[in-house]
């Protein structure tokens, strides 16, 4: 995640770094540094019988906002504040400065306002805190809110795994939003480019429409979503070559049935079937590329699999 010259200068080279995450001890408080797209995300934990729920903390940060030029945003609970800091646009030799610039004036107002080290969930301040990973995000918790959490997570797959779905009012549902993507990609094409973005709406709308109809996105829906998308795509594809060649042979009385139906022919005597497969297969990379996360997470929710342990 930083290199090491970055990190010892980084919050005092207080934080270990694990590659995707850095973490540990800074001045007494428990800190992550965690990054996303362009920004880092800073988690602290503190707690102040001063002040509850943190009111007044999230106060302060608001005005930070608008006065420290690199925090971007922030969130606070009753038990932790969550900065967002912008990455620097070309030089990461500025990254320690940078983000010692937004942490150290929250710390100082930390001690100023006898805020307490605690635990992310339960807010006590008399607990040993460990850094754990749960579902991919990392949290300070104390043993019985680790274990607390996990008895909820393991629940909730047992509670998942025993729904099932409709499933022919889920094929249904995904058939209809897999048509909203459909739609998309079409028109894009249109404008004479192949969208990856269209392949994801595709993905997310047959998803969503399998949950919908059937009421539960379960594994056979995420299986059956996912076929929807790739032969809508392939649909997607076909409408919009048949487009084209109706364009091009309308003057000739050839309606658009009759472009769909002899589209291979077509597409031989035209020699452009080489180009027509190169953009079927463009458009599945294109759409695998945009939508795999979101797959793979909608097969991970409809199991109710988790992952949570001790981050190392």
């Amino acid at each position: 995640m930083f290199k090491e010259k970055i990190r010892v200068l980084l919050l005092g080279g207080s934080l270990t770094d694990h590659g995707s995450y850095a973490d540990g001890n800074y001045q007494g408080y428990p800190v992550v540094i965690t990054t996303e797209s362009t920004v880092y995300h800073v988690r602290i934990n503190a707690v102040s019988t001063q002040d509850p729920d943190n009111a007044q903390l999230a106060q302060y940060l608001e005005y930070q906002k608008q006065n420290v030029k690199h925090l971007a945003d922030y969130s606070c609970t009753s038990t932790s504040a969550l900065l967002t800091i912008k990455m620097p646009a070309v030089n990461g030799n500025k990254v320690p400065d940078m983000i010692n610039s937004v942490v150290d004036p929250l710390i100082q107002y930390l001690h100023g306002g006898n805020y307490q080290p605690c635990c992310e969930s339960c807010g006590s301040t008399q607990e040993y805190l460990s850094n754990y990973e749960v579902n991919g995000s990392y949290h300070y918790l104390c043993t019985s809110c680790a274990q607390q959490i996990e008895q909820n997570l393991q629940q909730n797959q047992q509670t998942t795994r025993a729904k099932k779905s409709n499933l022919v009012a889920g094929l249904v549902g995904a058939f209809v939003g897999s048509l909203i993507g459909c739609v998309l990609w079409v028109l894009i094409y249109r404008l004479g480019y192949i969208a990856g973005i269209a392949g994801a709406v595709t993905a997310i709308c047959a998803l969503r429409g399998y949950e919908l109809l059937g009421g539960h996105l379960d594994r056979k829906g995420v299986i059956i979503s996912t076929v929807m998308m790739l032969v809508m795509i392939f649909f997607a594809n076909r409408l919009s070559w048949t487009w084209d060649a109706y364009d091009a042979l309308k003057d000739e009385g050839y309606t658009f049935s009759e472009c769909y139906q002899y589209l291979d022919n077509i597409l031989d005597l035209s020699e452009l079937t080489g180009s027509y497969y190169s953009d079927l297969f463009i458009g599945y990379g294109l759409t695998l590329l945009c939508s795999v996360r979101r797959i793979i997470d909608a097969f991970r929710t409809s199991s109710g699999s988790y992952r949570m342990k001790k981050a190392q």
